[in-house]
């Protein structure tokens, strides 16, 4: 299941214009969170409800977070990647 899922095609970055997103969108991002968390969902459409068990597909802190956050953005500016003065807001989910 999760073999597919790592690959790089279900990565997708969704940007606005002040904010960046890097992650799983659409079906992808509800079987992942499922998964992550370890919610109740559908084997199949018509299956019963079923609890999955917690396996996290990524694990990071806030600190980890904050840190990719801030390296990001320094990047961003230092290349000019946005030629903007208002602050950028990066999510990381």
């Amino acid at each position: 299941m999760f073999a597919k899922i790592r690959t790089a095609k279900h990565l997708k970055v969704k940007a606005t214009g002040d904010q960046i997103e890097v992650g799983f969108f659409g079906w992808v991002a509800r079987v992942a969170h499922v998964h992550q968390f370890g919610r109740q969902d559908r084997l199949s459409k018509r299956a019963q409800m079923y609890k999955y068990p917690e396996r996290p597909l990524l694990s990071l802190s806030e600190p980890d977070r904050t840190l990719i956050r801030e390296s990001l953005l320094r990047h961003m500016k230092k290349t000019k990647m946005f030629q903007c003065d208002l602050p950028l807001t990066l999510v990381i989910r």
